[in-house]
């Protein structure tokens, strides 16, 4: 059965659906790339949200068990040559920390009286 259609208006149709179909394939392997990606994107930022969260646990952990040591020193139940060294430096940070926060030290009205 032959078609009314002439046969240049066949080919433009025939090229349009291809196009279409072409078109069609890659948004849709496009689509489908970019879900896969997001997906690898939101397990990266799980595990990196984890990471972060284990070392500010950590961090944590050492900070109290510093101050208990600090306040076992101070009581004279703990003592140990490398201790000493240690605490020397923080009570001298704590003192700078102290001097520092105090905002009559950026007048110059410290030791002044």
């Amino acid at each position: 059965m032959p078609s009314d259609e002439p046969v240049q208006e066949r080919g433009d149709s025939l090229a349009a659906d291809s196009v279409v179909t072409f078109l069609r394939e890659l948004m849709e392997y496009v689509s489908s790339r970019g879900k896969v990606e997001i997906g690898r994107a939101q397990e990266r930022g799980r595990h990196q949200l984890e990471l972060r969260q284990l070392r500010k646990d950590r961090s944590k952990r050492l900070e109290k068990l510093g101050r208990e040591v600090i306040a076992l020193h101070r009581a004279g139940e703990l003592e140990h040559p490398g201790l000493l060294a240690h605490m020397e430096h923080i009570h001298a940070l704590d003192q700078r920390i102290a001097e520092a926060a105090d905002p009559r030290a950026d007048r110059g009205e410290l030791g002044e009286e």
